[in-house]
């Protein structure tokens, strides 16, 4: 592990409940496992994390796992909220700490930071950029904006992300420093070598599939490609399964039968899909950072993913990349690089290198550092 450079002062962090409750597995609660696994192996640093209840991949492995996590019943994840929610109100009164970073959003984190600094990290601003004036969408728009406004320091997890909160929120620049993301997996796995989870020639797709993640685009792309091969398919892998609307959707573009839904379990089977894939095609048309970028760069996998936003900043020269907006582009782009097994060795070769500068351990220092400064 990466030390700190310099005298560490004594400290307690306090880290809230929020997340952990919200997601079983995903982008921002992995970035605060990450962070509080390895902040609390520093000497003199104290970690807070005080969760009655959840169901989190990532809380296993800081707190490990107990009876609840396997009983499953409606309304579970309401419940754990709820209890939570009281017993980290009852700890924050009861024990002293330096410095509070919630981990989400809410009118509870705002009021428990009994004096001290608070912390944020935004890890996009998607709602602010796509959903401004959608009812079901003010809330979390207000209450982000507060939090913006209550914090003492900010991280963005990107440039194109403070560069957003300086745009769309007026923040002033002193207030905002850039922290990137670490990659969670073996750099520099060679292609085809992890245990084989689809045995099919496929291309990869990961994560959710809402409006501004592009997926309705991406599959009408893919419609001549998979017309030429008739062998390849698309695996999803992660989100939720597909709704009763993208699967009319995909059936009108005759590809349904070709399309496989992967959930997934643990990194393994993560790794195991990207090493395995032809290609991860990100076709988003906004991200606040881009997680499955450098997880495919580390994974042997060459990316295809878009112009623009962070995208772009995330992959450096490591991948191809098109304009989200346009389906022919992503044909001609994902034709290339399928068809191309030397261009698709010079990627993975890329991305081995552009993998190797994120690191959570430096993730891990900068934002001890900005604790500190504060």
């Amino acid at each position: 592990m990466q030390q700190l450079q310099g005298k560490i002062r004594n400290m307690t962090i306090r880290y809230d409940y929020q997340i952990f409750c919200e997601q079983p597995y995903g982008g921002i609660s992995r970035y605060y496992y990450e962070l509080i696994y390895r902040l609390q192996q520093k000497p003199g640093i104290h970690i807070q994390l005080d969760i009655l209840s959840a169901d989190n991949i990532f809380l296993e492995q800081l707190k490990g796992k107990n009876f609840w996590n396997d009983l499953q019943f409606k309304g579970k994840k309401d419940l754990n909220r709820l209890l939570s929610n009281a017993y980290d109100s009852f700890a924050a009164r009861m024990q002293p700490f330096d410095v509070f970073h919630p981990t989400y959003y809410s009118k509870t984190s705002l009021n428990r930071t009994a004096g001290k600094p608070m912390v944020i990290t935004i890890h996009d601003m998607i709602d602010e950029r796509f959903h401004q004036g959608q009812a079901s969408y003010e809330n979390i728009i207000s209450l982000r904006a507060k939090h913006i406004h209550q914090a003492n320091k900010i991280i963005a997890v990107s440039e194109n992300t403070r560069n957003d909160l300086i745009e769309l929120c007026g923040v002033d620049p002193n207030k905002i420093e850039t922290i990137y993301h670490g990659n969670s997996f073996n750099v520099n796995i060679e292609r085809f070598t992890q245990p084989r989870l689809i045995e099919q020639e496929y291309l990869l797709y990961t994560g959710k599939r809402y409006a501004y993640k592009n997926f309705k685009r991406f599959a009408e792309s893919l419609i001549p490609i998979m017309q030429a091969n008739p062998d390849l398919y698309l695996v999803c892998a992660g989100g939720s399964a597909f709704k009763n609307a993208e699967l009319n959707h995909l059936k009108e573009l005759q590809i349904l039968q070709r399309v496989i839904y992967q959930p997934i379990q643990d990194n393994e089977q993560l790794a195991s899909l990207y090493n395995h894939a032809q290609c991860l095609v990100y076709p988003s048309l906004y991200e606040g950072f881009g997680l499955p970028i450098i997880e495919a760069f580390a994974c042997g996998c060459p990316v295809i993913t878009s112009k623009g936003s962070s995208t772009a900043e995330i992959a450096g020269d490591a991948a191809v990349l098109i304009d989200p907006n346009n389906t022919n582009d992503m044909t001609e782009k994902i034709r290339e690089v399928f068809n191309n097994p030397s261009l698709q060795n010079q990627l993975v070769q890329l991305g081995h290198n552009r993998a190797h500068l994120f690191n959570w351990d430096k993730t891990a220092n900068q934002t001890l550092k900005l604790y500190q400064a504060i």
